[in-house]
């Protein structure tokens, strides 16, 4: 019953999300908009820490979708549509360079290296002002920008792409696979898994979804600079999110993306008048949150759901069982 009930919420909340797109309210589709960004990179995160890979450098996936999906239409003269198709191809390719560069890496280690690729490509991209401009940025050529309604569109179309991969991946052996070599890799190596190619994998996918992000956004501000593409502040609110919601679960990301947003908005509005104030409240509530949920919201749910379910017919039988052997 429950999974029929996430089901139903998780298609609800897709087709509100796309039919949103069409209306004309600015606010409300910028809100809706930042929320599925950080969706795809919430599941993006996820599906990495699903594997055991933590990532402390995502924002390099995402500048290089945000790079190339700029440099598509300005260099080349490429329709948005091709441009994300670039984005999505270049993070795929990041993923698995990344991969063959760390293949006996493992926790910590595999960590470290992805926040320094992050900050490698920042300084990559500052140096080489003919291609990326530099210090300078880039700006989208006037003619090359697509509409508002059709951004919102593609990246509702990229946060629903996003959750239901996951979702079909947990259904296939691709997942359990992952879940043993987070697990133990090396006790999952004995049992037959090759961890180095469901690393190829989920690197490749993730680091897909990051750049699909990167380019969507890149596309709808109009400006790209190294310190907007590789802001470690994008790295943080892609592993927030799922940590709020609940790790290694599809709706965890999605709910923790909501929250954040909506939360940091709320806080702007409410306190926005004294400076640092918001950002102050707003951190320390992530952190009161995660504190006291340390497994999510989603885990917060379950917990409550059991603890307020009706007793199965087995426990009814096996407390009156105990009642009639402690009865005098």
């Amino acid at each position: 019953m429950g999974t029929i009930i996430t089901r139903v919420v998780l298609v609800s909340f897709g087709v509100a999300l796309v039919a949103s797109t069409f209306t004309d309210q600015p606010s409300l589709n910028d809100l809706l908009f930042r929320i599925s960004v950080l969706i795809m990179l919430a599941q993006s995160w996820n599906l990495m820490a699903n594997a055991g890979l933590v990532s402390l450098g995502h924002s390099a996936f995402f500048g290089v979708g945000s790079y190339a999906s700029m440099l598509a239409a300005n260099a080349l003269g490429m329709p948005f549509s091709g441009g994300l198709v670039l984005a999505i191809l270049c993070g795929a390719g990041l993923g698995v360079m990344l991969a063959l560069a760390t293949a006996r890496l493992r926790g910590f280690f595999f960590a470290i290296c992805t926040l320094g690729l992050s900050e490698g490509l920042r300084v990559t991209t500052l140096m080489l002002p003919d291609l990326t401009g530099g210090a300078v940025g880039l700006f989208l050529q006037q003619q090359m920008r697509p509409g508002s309604h059709v951004i919102f569109f593609m990246a509702a179309i990229g946060a629903v792409a996003s959750v239901l991969i996951a979702a079909w991946l947990t259904r296939t052996p691709f997942h359990y696979a992952c879940r043993a070599m987070r697990n133990h890799e090396s006790a999952a190596q004995m049992l037959g898994i090759d961890p180095q190619r469901y690393r190829f994998g989920v690197l490749a996918l993730s680091g897909a979804m990051a750049s699909c992000a990167g380019g969507i956004t890149a596309l709808y501000g109009g400006y790209i600079d190294p310190s907007i593409a590789f802001n470690l502040h994008i790295t943080i609110d892609s592993q927030i999110a799922p940590i709020l919601g609940g790790m290694y679960t599809v709706a965890g990301p999605l709910i923790g993306a909501g929250a954040i947003v909506v939360l940091s908005e709320a806080t702007r509005l409410l306190f926005g008048g004294n400076e640092g104030v918001s950002q102050l409240i707003f951190g320390a509530i992530l952190v009161l949150g995660i504190l006291f949920m340390p497994q999510g919201i989603i885990g917060l749910w379950t917990r409550w759901r059991r603890r307020h379910a009706p007793p199965t017919a087995e426990e009814t039988e096996a407390t009156m069982v105990v009642k009639a052997e402690n009865a005098p």
